[in-house]
């Protein structure tokens, strides 16, 4: 399983993609887990999960929590 987390450097949302990378790691050790490919758009934190977006900041409006990373497994 590959994850690719996209999120916005300009805005410091690493700690985001760390805490998300923690909680998706504790559910599956062996995952994948990937940051920025590209240059991120600002404001952006992305997640796929096999190519398929699984969750959108710039559709929600908010960070993933616990109980909406443990839903997508």
């Amino acid at each position: 399983m590959k994850i690719h987390i996209e999120f916005c450097e300009r805005w410091n949302y690493h700690p985001e993609f760390d805490r998300v990378s923690k909680i998706i790691t504790k559910i599956y050790p062996n995952v994948e887990i990937e940051g920025n490919r590209n240059t991120p758009r600002t404001g952006s934190f992305e997640i796929e999960l096999d190519g398929k977006v699984i969750f959108s900041k710039f559709q929600l409006g908010k960070f993933p929590s616990e109980t909406d990373i443990t839903s997508w497994f």
